[in-house]
């Protein structure tokens, strides 16, 4: 008689992706053991997965042990079609955004209740820290590429929630309902003092031939330097080209639908 055990016995798939989920922007260099603990995972479990792991290039290894993200995990990274397309698609826009205004331009898309960098043009070299950086994630209603996403969300726009996709944050709120009202109709989002109290941003939304947003482009700068009349013009037209280069492709192929 077959008997099954009460807590399902872990898949080697679901320990390789606990393994992967250690390592974060805050913890990207770790011991075995700083894996173990985070991955929830026994010390010998861990090491046999990560043995594997930096074996295949997946996890590199330090001189003193440790361990971090591989080359080999970061190529197939650079190849998930709605970022990588969106950056390469967008990048000469964000170059001239960039000049235009001498902000920080930014590309970021949605992954549920956050918005995520995926591209970005800075001539400060201590960007790579910044609020934008990339790769950064940030819920979406606390900046202004986060708000003008998350305005044209299903549950925002009160439109069917995608299937199997998570409620978007403050879809309850009504102040937030109001402001995301405010940012459909005006078409752009303006947010200042956050995510840090000394950033403003402005962004636009980026269309599909669809019309659905896919991503949004905009800038971030200094609260000082903040001059919202000089910005959205340019901000505005960077969304318009990135817009209309998406829909080129889009004819073509369709890898960039928007996250249901």
């Amino acid at each position: 008689m077959t008997t099954h055990p009460t807590v399902p016995e872990r898949s080697a798939v679901d320990r390789t992706l606990r393994i992967l989920s250690a390592f974060d922007r805050h913890n990207q260099i770790l011991t075995l053991s700083e894996i173990s603990r985070r991955s929830g995972l026994p010390v010998a479990t861990a090491h046999r997965i990560v043995t594997k792991l930096h074996r295949l290039g997946v996890l590199g290894r330090t001189t003193d042990g440790r361990y971090g993200i591989g080359i080999r995990l970061w190529e197939a990274g650079t190849l998930a079609p709605r970022s990588s397309l969106v950056s390469e698609i967008a990048q000469s826009s964000l170059v001239d955004l960039h000049n235009q205004t001498s902000a920080v331009a930014l590309l970021v898309i949605r992954d549920g209740d956050e918005s995520v960098c995926v591209s970005f043009v800075s001539r400060d070299p201590g960007h790579a820290t910044a609020p934008g950086a990339l790769g950064r994630r940030r819920p979406l209603h606390t900046t202004a590429m986060g708000l003008v996403l998350l305005a044209h969300t299903s549950a925002a726009t009160g439109g069917e929630p995608g299937s199997g996709a998570p409620p978007a944050a403050g879809a309850g709120d009504p102040a937030l309902q109001r402001r995301l009202a405010g940012i459909r109709r005006q078409g752009y989002a303006v947010a200042a003092g956050t995510p840090s109290p000394n950033v403003g941003g402005l962004a636009a939304p980026v269309r599909d031939a669809q019309g659905e947003v896919v991503a949004g482009v905009g800038v971030m700068t200094h609260i000082h330097a903040f001059q919202q009349l000089q910005l959205v013009s340019p901000v505005l037209a960077a969304a318009a080209a990135v817009s209309q280069g998406i829909q080129a492709f889009s004819g073509r192929d369709r890898t960039l639908d928007p996250p249901a």
